[in-house]
């Protein structure tokens, strides 16, 4: 089997929640939305330059923290299933190179979302 099949499988899996979904691109676009203007504000008033940049970081902190977290909880839960296929003769480098780019899509998805709505 190959990596890129892991990683499909390892996307469908996550989408098969629809928690998971709705978390990776709300939470972004919620934090965007809400948070990015009091940020630049606050900035500005402790002498900082505040504005367009803030906001910018604000989206990429968003999408990192949401990404972090999404990858941590797929971990997690498939902890024992991963396992049981190193044991059953998978390379564990394929499994590590299909966990980090399953991670990088969900990355992908969170930080979309995160750039979609600071642009709006």
């Amino acid at each position: 089997m190959t990596t890129a099949l892991f990683e499909r499988r390892f996307l469908a899996e996550a989408a098969r929640t629809p928690v998971n979904l709705l978390v990776l691109i709300l939470v972004p676009v919620a934090f965007v939305v809400v948070a990015a203007r009091p940020l630049a504000d606050a900035a500005e008033l402790l002498g900082g330059s505040g504005g367009p940049a803030v906001q910018t970081a604000t989206a990429g902190w968003a999408a990192g923290f949401i990404a972090a977290i999404a990858m941590y909880f797929q971990m997690r839960a498939a902890r024992a299933a991963d396992r049981r296929l190193v044991l059953a003769g998978l390379a564990p480098s394929r499994l590590v190179a299909a966990r980090m780019a399953t991670g990088l899509a969900l990355a992908l998805i969170a930080t979309a979302a995160a750039l979609l709505a600071l642009t709006a």
